[in-house]
């Protein structure tokens, strides 16, 4: 039931962000059977349905609406691939998966994420063509692929060689500050 004039109470706001929160965490606890090798099991005892998802280790927390808004898991030496639902972080603004050997290719999913502004998937094993999907990411300030198995065609829309100023066919990423693609495999 709503406030005065359609508005929403704080029951209705209450019952929305416990689903979104919810959502969040389902999001995350798919990472862990993904992960083939954890060690020191520091999501696997950190990461559970006992404890708000905000509590989480490496999980950062809009102080509002309680979306998680980072995803900080680097350094960890996780083994494992990347479950798509990762894309349903939906107020995720930035994820830094780097320093882990997480392998097979990069969710399309991530790249539907449009409040994402920081993506750091550097130094893993991920393989597959360059995503050319994350051209449509608006928000996009900083991403960073270097040290992975990418390979393929670099998109031929996208300039070969970024450093100056922005050509025409960079696409929509107008916040874009730092791509980093080094040590891969693009031709």
């Amino acid at each position: 039931m709503g406030g005065e004039l359609g508005e929403p109470s704080f029951v209705d706001t209450v019952a929305v962000n416990t689903i979104t929160i919810t959502t969040d965490q389902d999001a995350l606890l798919t990472l862990k059977p993904h992960i083939a090798h954890e060690p020191g099991n520091l999501l696997a005892k950190n990461w559970t349905s006992n404890t708000s998802v905000c509590n989480w280790m490496g999980v950062t927390c809009d102080v509002h609406s309680h979306r998680v808004t980072v995803l900080n898991i680097s350094h960890l030496n996780l083994t494992g691939s990347i479950p798509s639902q990762l894309g349903n972080l939906s107020s995720l603004q930035a994820l830094d998966l780097s320093f882990n050997r997480f392998n097979g290719t990069i969710p399309s999913s991530i790249f539907s994420l449009n409040s994402l502004q920081i993506l750091d998937l550097s130094d893993n094993q991920l393989s597959g063509s360059f995503p050319s999907s994350i051209f449509n990411m608006s928000s996009l300030k900083v991403a960073d692929f270097r040290k992975n198995r990418l390979s393929g065609e670099f998109p031929a829309n996208i300039p070969n060689k970024l450093p100056g100023a922005m050509q025409k066919g960079i696409g929509n990423l107008t916040k874009l500050e730092k791509l980093y693609l080094g040590h891969n495999r693009l031709q």
